[in-house]
């Protein structure tokens, strides 16, 4: 299962890149259009931005494949062991019902945005709105996949 996961979040790597360099070839292109060519794209910015709402939801969710999110560990090192390890199940536990909050609400959002389109690339909001849902479960699998090596390590 392991291997799945690593797999998944090496083709979430890479397609957090693919998106990266949309959104800078996006801002290029405005900039050049706009101050240069004094004929600015309308396009641009509007993919700019989708591609940045993309960005931020996947990153967050590969970073928690890395351990990369903030922690509170200062606060948490003022406790005893046993309670820290609470701490950190209390946590998780929190954290896993939030990401399922995020698929439940946000697949309910994407399905009802599909009608409306957006104002200049003229693609339904909903699929700009998936990502919400996609982030919440992939947030949900590599959570679980760490705190589950961290409970065979020994470090729950």
């Amino acid at each position: 299962m392991a291997r799945y996961i690593n797999y998944m979040n090496v083709t979430i790597k890479h397609f957090l890149n693919v998106i990266l360099a949309v959104l800078v070839i996006a801002v290029f292109l405005q900039v050049i259009f706009r101050f240069v060519l004094q004929q600015p794209l309308a396009w641009t910015e509007e993919l700019a931005r989708y591609c940045l709402v993309w960005l931020t939801f996947l990153g967050a969710a590969f970073a928690m494949s890395m351990k990369a999110h903030i922690g509170m560990e200062v606060f948490v090192k003022l406790f005893a062991l046993p309670f820290q390890k609470a701490l950190y199940v209390i946590a998780t536990i929190a954290s896993l019902m939030f990401f399922l909050l995020m698929v439940v609400q946000g697949y309910d959002l994407a399905i009802q945005s599909m009608s409306q389109l957006s104002p200049v690339l003229r693609i339904p909001m909903g699929i700009i709105y998936l990502v919400i849902p996609l982030s919440g479960f992939i947030l949900i699998v590599n959570m679980a996949s760490q705190f589950t090596k961290d409970y065979k390590s020994g470090g729950v």
